[in-house]
């Protein structure tokens, strides 16, 4: 099989899923016929297919009579027996919980439009590590659940949110399924008058840059790794065209972090006290300052403050400023090209070697590892 004469058919665009899937495709030298979602081609006649299934049964239909083997890159359907190559969506959910706990948001709840596998999925993963945390269980929002058959009625939709967030505690975390469910909780938190993040902090899933980025807070959003998702679906298939046994179990990639921005940029915490502290903190991480400092600024004794930070937080207030700092040298690290002297002076380290050793003791790497690993991941975003 000099040449393989392969149909990607998709029941909507992705570039970055096609991307994947063009690398491979010019690897192997594949013919290829690209279907997006619309008119089946027919009359066509080839090697292998690559699929992402979801509703359509005209498409599964087409894909059952043509007899050849084929790949899908989604986990909608799990009913149809093909193999597969999926975000390992268990991981995405953890991964945002993960990143909103380091932010130290403790009341959290999923959002989506829809609730379909990978939604269920995503939730799940998000839930079990939330819980096993914090043991607090995420709020379920989903709207399909309300309103099943005007899933896209966004007034009524827009007037739910807003009824349902005035009935959550704050500072609250939000998982959203992907960045345009996202986009729609931020409408409806800004229209309400809470603050993005420090009232509600909102994480999206496919770091679609079009939406994250032209909103009026910028949204934070887990990297899901669309490139190589296609790429390996691609690659999987080209093996089972040469003869290999299709696996039994669907590929899980697993995301690559999160990509910051100002949606979940702030640390918090439930207590009056201690965010106020907090506050004072993050306004002066530059300086050389210590718990005498917030103390007097609050106007508390110092013993009592770092009394209620233990009881309130389980560690010191000391600890927790460093916490702060470290968010922020790792914002430094990850979206700008400071260097490690200037980022020391800039959060408050007396120099660069202290802010390696502190770094390298709470990430296990060194600062500028951390940078060469983020700088990776976003180029290939």
């Amino acid at each position: 099989m000099n040449h393989a004469n392969v149909l990607i058919l998709m029941e909507w665009y992705d570039h970055r899923i096609r991307e994947g899937i063009g690398r491979c495709a010019a690897e192997k030298n594949w013919y290829v016929t690209v279907n997006d979602g619309c008119a089946l081609p027919q009359g066509w006649s080839g090697d292998g297919i690559v699929a992402l299934i979801n509703k359509r049964d005209d498409i599964i239909r087409y894909i059952s009579n043509k007899r050849v083997p084929c790949v899908d890159l989604g986990s909608f359907r799990l009913d149809i027996p093909l193999p597969r190559i999926h975000g390992d969506h268990l991981l995405i959910g953890e991964t945002a919980a993960d990143h909103l706990l380091e932010r130290g948001y403790h009341d959290a709840a999923f959002f989506s439009t829809e609730f379909q596998r990978p939604h269920e999925l995503r939730r799940t993963g998000f839930a079990h590590r939330m819980r096993e945390r914090t043991g607090k269980t995420p709020r379920l929002l989903v709207w399909s659940r309300i309103a099943s058959k005007q899933t896209d009625n966004w007034s009524a939709q827009f007037k739910w949110l807003k009824k349902e967030l005035s009935r959550l505690p704050k500072p609250l975390a939000v998982f959203c399924y992907c960045d345009y469910d996202a986009a729609k909780f931020e409408t409806v938190c800004l229209d309400a008058g809470y603050n993005v993040p420090d009232d509600i902090a909102i994480v999206g899933v496919d770091n679609d840059t079009l939406v994250c980025e032209n909103i009026r807070v910028p949204l934070s959003s887990v990297r899901h790794d669309l490139v190589r998702i296609g790429y390996d679906g691609a690659a999987l298939l080209n093996r089972i065209m040469l003869g290999e046994k299709p696996p039994r179990e669907p590929g899980l990639v697993p995301p690559r972090g999160v990509e910051l921005r100002a949606s979940t940029d702030s640390a918090t915490h439930s207590d009056p006290l201690i965010r106020a502290a907090m506050r004072y903190f993050r306004e002066n991480l530059g300086k050389s300052i210590g718990v005498a400092d917030v103390a007097t600024a609050l106007n508390v004794p110092r013993h009592r403050l770092s009394r209620h930070f233990e009881q309130a937080t389980g560690k010191t207030a000391y600890a927790t400023l460093i916490v702060l700092r470290l968010l922020e040298v790792k914002r430094l690290l990850s979206l700008t090209d400071i260097s490690i002297k200037d980022i020391a002076a800039t959060t408050g380290f007396c120099h660069a070697q202290h802010l390696s050793n502190v770094f390298r003791r709470a990430e296990g790497i060194t600062p500028l590892k951390f940078r060469r690993i983020e700088r990776g991941n976003s180029s290939r975003r």
